[in-house]
């Protein structure tokens, strides 16, 4: 089946250039909101009590009132700032000091219908005030305190407008890396299926996707498919091979038993010979047992077993064929306990632990059985030197010996790693450190049930 391609007008790459575009359009607009909404000018506000009965009585003379030119003090600091007539040649009159700053402001405030005050800088404009047609406004610096709330009124409101642009962007930029991260954490969650051996990865509606996030999540939905084909075919192969494998090496069992001469216990080729064949029927007998396991063709017997029986019984069967493994291996506590597990599973995971403790150490080694409410613990320690931090992180790969050159016995490599696929089938985990006391132990929880 050919790829399905992208279409240049589906690209991501088109898409997240047009966003940007708008980020950074957006990004603009709201710094010239912002300096517009910075540089409006002030509106005007309804004339307070105070100032209305302050003026009132001294514009209610007509002569005074119309005597009064710009500039001239009318009652503290309060002067006329403007003036229009209703008769006269000069029917509008501005002070010549404030004509230039305020004088468009003055103009629309002369033409309103009620008494305003305006704070414009450093002064405070308050009117229109009338009388038979005339009108003034006056004006006074504004006072300390009024320039201090003035001030902090303005820097209130420009934080409010630059918080509003920064939280309003905050959840634009929130909202769009939500949309962007999303698929790409659901294509993280997708390998990793496939890494644990999913088929069919959960990637929802990505595929279905025209940009390149869809081509990705096809592509791997195609690696997925192809992986586990593979994977398949590996195992049937190694699972063949070693089936294959035992039928002669059982032929060449018999053979050298039949064929044993009288000096075999003196002659060390023979004894060489038999070791070999032992060691490679063994070996055999674990890839099967591995391959077996990796393709779950194992079925779970589980019933009620008493754990410590179950280990004397290996400790027994193991002293049988090496009569220092029965002064070496010691089993501590699990008396009465009483779990529900696959025997024959069990009694593998337990075994290859304890040959490989043996097999390591000279000294002494502890299987030590602890219950809990949910789940119990099997703890195989050896006496032995331990073993150093990067070779802990490698003991449970399989084909991997740490130092074989130290041990003559030392196995193949697959103990380890069928004790932890053992394991896993029963629910359960494994680890191994290095206990404080010195040795190794390796440490297996399992279900109770």
């Amino acid at each position: 089946m050919k790829p399905r391609r992208t279409r240049w007008y589906r690209s991501l790459s088109l898409r997240l250039l047009v966003l940007f575009w708008v980020l950074l359009f957006i990004t603009a607009s709201s710094g010239y909101l912002l300096a517009v909404w910075k540089s409006a000018p002030p509106k005007p506000e309804p004339l307070s009590d105070d100032i209305r009965n302050t003026l009132q009585p001294l514009l209610s003379d007509f002569n005074t009132f119309q005597s009064m030119l710009p500039g001239r003090l009318v009652a503290g600091d309060y002067r006329v700032a403007a003036k229009l007539s209703a008769q006269g040649p000069q029917r509008l009159l501005i002070d010549e000091g404030m004509q230039v700053n305020y004088g468009s402001m003055l103009l629309p405030m002369l033409e309103s219908e009620k008494a305003q005050q305006l704070a414009l800088t450093e002064w405070l404009f308050v009117g229109p005030f009338s009388l038979e047609g005339t009108r003034l406004i006056l004006a006074r610096p504004l006072k300390a305190s009024e320039l201090y709330d003035k001030e902090q009124l303005e820097r209130q409101t420009q934080d409010a407008r630059a918080y509003t642009l920064i939280i309003g962007s905050g959840l634009f930029a929130l909202l769009l890396g939500f949309w962007l991260v999303r698929p790409i954490k659901r294509l993280i969650g997708a390998t990793r299926e496939i890494a644990k051996g999913s088929l069919e990865p959960t990637l929802k509606r990505l595929p279905k996707r025209g940009d390149e996030i869809g081509e990705l999540a096809r592509a791997l939905q195609t690696t997925a498919r192809d992986l586990a084909i593979s994977r398949d075919a590996q195992r049937r192969l190694l699972s063949d091979v070693s089936h294959e494998l035992r039928s002669p090496m059982a032929r060449m069992q018999v053979a050298v038993d039949l064929g044993e001469p009288e000096d075999a216990e003196s002659n060390p080729h023979w004894q060489q010979l038999r070791r070999d064949i032992d060691r490679l029927s063994q070996i055999i007998d674990r890839i099967l047992s591995l391959s077996r396991l990796e393709n779950g063709l194992v079925e779970l017997e589980k019933q009620p077993l008493d754990l410590a029986k179950l280990v004397d019984q290996l400790i027994d069967d193991l002293s049988y064929a090496d009569s220092e493994a029965e002064k070496r291996l010691q089993r501590i506590g699990g008396d009465n306990l009483l779990v529900n597990s696959d025997a024959e599973l069990l009694r593998l995971i337990i075994e290859n632990l304890s040959r490989n403790a043996l097999h390591y150490s000279d000294g002494k080694v502890q299987i030590q059985l602890q219950d809990g409410a949910e789940e119990y613990q099997i703890s195989i320690r050896d006496h032995g030197p331990g073993v150093d931090e990067q070779t802990l992180a490698k003991l449970f790969t399989p084909f991997y010996r740490g130092d074989p050159a130290r041990n003559h016995k030392a196995g193949v490599g697959l103990g380890l790693a069928l004790s932890q696929r053992a394991t896993r089938v029963l629910g359960g985990e494994i680890n191994a450190a290095n206990h404080p006391q010195g040795g190794l132990q390796v440490t297996i929880r399992l279900p109770l049930d």
